[in-house]
């Protein structure tokens, strides 16, 4: 038995703005003390920041890469300090084109941790 979905316009439509507000919501979620408020370091962060440490090392090809930086990403995904979030995301971005690009993000990740007091394990 094969199922047959066609959506019309009215359905793509509501889709579309029920994804906005998901994407709205997500974007202003709440500081929380010690998280990006104040550049603090919470859990999340550190764990993030240790993924990072830890696997930095052995990122020397692109699935390594790509794995750390979905670990790191993971883990910072609950983070309140935005610098920390915003540089695992640029980590997640130039996982695949390596090069320059790769150690740029990669500095910037550590110092978004070193300006959160994080000291590498």
């Amino acid at each position: 038995m094969k199922l047959k979905f066609k959506p019309n316009r009215k359905q793509l439509i509501v889709v579309g703005i029920v994804a906005l507000v998901a994407l709205g919501l997500m974007a202003n979620r709440p500081e929380s003390d010690g998280g990006a408020a104040s550049g603090g370091l919470d859990d999340a962060g550190r764990q993030a920041c240790n993924d990072f440490a830890d696997g930095y090392a052995d990122a020397e090809n692109k699935p390594q890469r790509l794995a750390l930086a979905d670990k790191v990403m993971t883990s910072s995904r609950r983070t309140d300090n935005d610098a920390i979030a915003d540089a695992a995301m640029e980590l997640g971005t130039k996982a695949s084109t390596g090069g320059s690009a790769w150690r740029s993000s990669a500095d910037a990740f550590t110092t978004a941790c070193r300006d959160a007091d994080w000291v590498a394990p």
